[in-house]
């Protein structure tokens, strides 16, 4: 999601002087060093490009040594380098999280795609047209509600603004549906909070909850949560709105998650998002059929983050498959590549200025797809 928080100390220029890469692992053979060394020249011309911050890259291939390294600035006055053990905002990497556990949910007979979302809550425009398939694949017409004035102008003034799922899905429901259920692609942050709203609904277990028992401990990820105030635990990052152009950077403000709930609200580290990218990509917390349906649904992406093509809380890059999250001085992906089972995850601490030329410019996927061109 786009915001366009207030701004300050304009005219810094982002830190590029600090690329030296802490590796989580170094050495080892000939053949290894050579392709470490080129992911690190793909990692370095981001910086040359770009002038981001900082950076966090990682990359796991079956068969090898895992790579990971951390590279410029968590804090550009500061001088602080970035730390690889960082904890991120994920943003839109929360909708990942969100769509595995409505499928998990129809695996076991709970819910099915086809149900309509009006069986479950009044009052959604469409409501008797539009089913779960459509919400978890961005096809269900229903306005974002973080493109509406009336949520617009309460963020602006107070980003740590508290908010309840329900709030935040009354300002889509004041607005028309853009289209039909079904009839085109339309990326909206709505759809996941409604269908987090769903899962708790029909569980009857908080999404936290059920996020850390279905997924966070299956897979391991001790650094991912979903959080409830953005005071996330150390080492985070400072984020910063970036002109891609020039390099003047601003500081953006903290974001109270609760802006985002079921579709950005939850944040990660890389070990994390480089595991996670792994199990999103191959299946690995759904049978087999159902990663199968969860690709299969995808269409032609118009809107939003620039997959190819978008499934079921699952985005198409070529021949890669993952998520990618964007907003308030935050950009991060985690992309699969599930024949040769290779992963690629990225996280900066910098998103384009909101009023540069190239605002719409996502600088995790210009990374992976550079990373992705070495695996």
């Amino acid at each position: 999601m786009h915001f366009d928080p207030s701004r300050r100390h304009f005219g810094r220029l982002a830190g590029a002087a600090a690329l030296t890469p802490w590796l989580a692992a170094c050495g080892g053979s000939s053949d290894r060093e050579i392709r470490e060394e080129e992911y690190v020249k793909a990692v370095e011309s981001i910086f040359t490009d770009y002038h981001t911050p900082g950076v966090l890259a990682g990359v796991r291939v079956a068969g090898q040594e895992p790579w990971a390294a951390a590279f410029g600035l968590a804090d550009v006055d500061a001088k602080i380098p970035m730390a690889l053990n960082s904890t991120f905002p994920i943003r839109s990497i929360t909708k990942s999280f969100t769509v595995t556990l409505l499928l998990r949910l129809v695996q076991t007979g709970q819910l099915a795609l086809d149900h309509k979302i009006g069986r479950y809550f009044s009052g959604v425009p469409n409501g008797d047209l539009i089913n779960l398939g459509d919400l978890a694949g961005n096809q269900s017409g229903l306005a974002d509600y973080s493109t509406q004035r009336g949520f617009f102008e309460i963020f602006i003034r107070d980003t740590l603004h508290v908010w309840t799922p329900q709030e935040l899905l009354a300002f889509s429901f004041a607005a028309e549906p853009a289209f039909l259920p079904g009839a085109q692609y339309q990326y909206s942050n709505t759809n996941t909070v409604l269908l987090g709203l769903l899962i708790e609904q029909v569980t009857g277990q908080a999404l936290p909850e059920l996020l850390t028992a279905q997924i966070f401990k299956p897979l391991g990820l001790s650094g991912t949560s979903y959080p409830f105030t953005p005071y996330l635990p150390a080492p985070t990052p400072t984020s910063y709105a970036l002109n891609v152009l020039t390099g003047e950077i601003d500081d953006q403000p903290l974001v109270s998650p609760t802006s985002l709930a079921g579709s950005g609200a939850m944040a990660s580290t890389l070990a994390d998002l480089l595991t996670w990218g792994e199990a999103l990509g191959e299946g690995l917390l759904l049978n087999s059929s159902t990663q199968a349906l969860r690709k299969s649904m995808a269409r032609d992406v118009t809107n939003g983050p620039e997959y190819d093509r978008y499934g079921l809380g699952i985005g198409q890059i070529g021949d890669w498959w993952g998520h990618t999250g964007t907003g308030v001085g935050f950009q991060v992906a985690t992309m699969n590549h599930a024949s040769s089972r290779a992963t690629i995850s990225v996280m900066l601490n910098a998103s384009p200025d909101p009023d540069s030329a190239r605002q719409h410019f996502n600088l995790a996927q210009e990374l992976f797809e550079r990373l992705a061109a070495v695996v």
